[in-house]
């Protein structure tokens, strides 16, 4: 599951950047299903919570759009055969003293 985090973090992050999105901090909790089948255990699914912070409340939408693609577009997640599901938060910061902290 380390994987699919860094990899979803890594994709927002260079899309952010693109797309001049600056945003305040961005956290990832993620959890799985493990399931014993004929060849073993295995992720059946994989699901991600990234709650971000912005600075802005117009940034909002484009913030859930971003966090969206970024789930279809990481690589780890499009690569593995367990079902990847995302539930994000987004939220305006009301310290915007440290942007785009990353953990």
């Amino acid at each position: 599951m380390a994987s699919v985090v860094t990899c979803y973090v890594s994709t927002f992050s260079g899309m952010s950047d693109v797309s001049k999105l600056s945003f305040v901090s961005l956290e990832v909790d993620a959890d799985g299903v493990l399931e014993k089948g004929a060849e073993g255990w295995r992720f059946t699914e994989v699901r991600l919570r990234p709650t971000l912070k912005i600075a802005r409340e117009e940034d909002r939408e484009r913030a859930n759009r971003l966090l969206e693609k970024a789930e279809r577009s990481c690589l780890v997640a499009r690569s593995i055969s367990a079902r990847v599901t995302m539930q994000s938060d987004v939220s305006v910061a009301l310290d915007t003293t440290v942007l785009q902290t990353v953990r």
